[in-house]
């Protein structure tokens, strides 16, 4: 069994063998964490800086609005309106 916080959990993503600082946001509380403090069901990230996570919920907003975008474009492209099921 691996321990939370051990090195194993975390990764460099600069190939330095330093661990990148992580921050993830506690979906109950609100908060911004630094590690893997809260269980995984309970959070959103990791995030590589603070200021990230603390407009994570922003960011993610605005992602979902583009991405329900590309599919309604997508379905509109692929099932024109006259010749195929309705489009939502």
């Amino acid at each position: 069994m691996r321990q939370q916080g051990s090195r194993m959990d975390q990764v460099s993503h600069w190939g330095t063998g330093e661990p990148d600082p992580e921050f993830w946001v506690n979906l109950r509380t609100g908060e911004v964490e630094q590690g893997r403090q809260s269980p995984a069901v309970d959070r959103m990230g990791p995030y590589r800086t603070r200021e990230a996570a603390q407009h994570a919920s922003e960011t993610a907003d605005q992602r979902n609005v583009a991405w329900d975008e590309e599919d309604r474009r997508w379905n509109d492209d692929r099932w024109p309106r006259e010749s195929g099921p309705a489009a939502p």
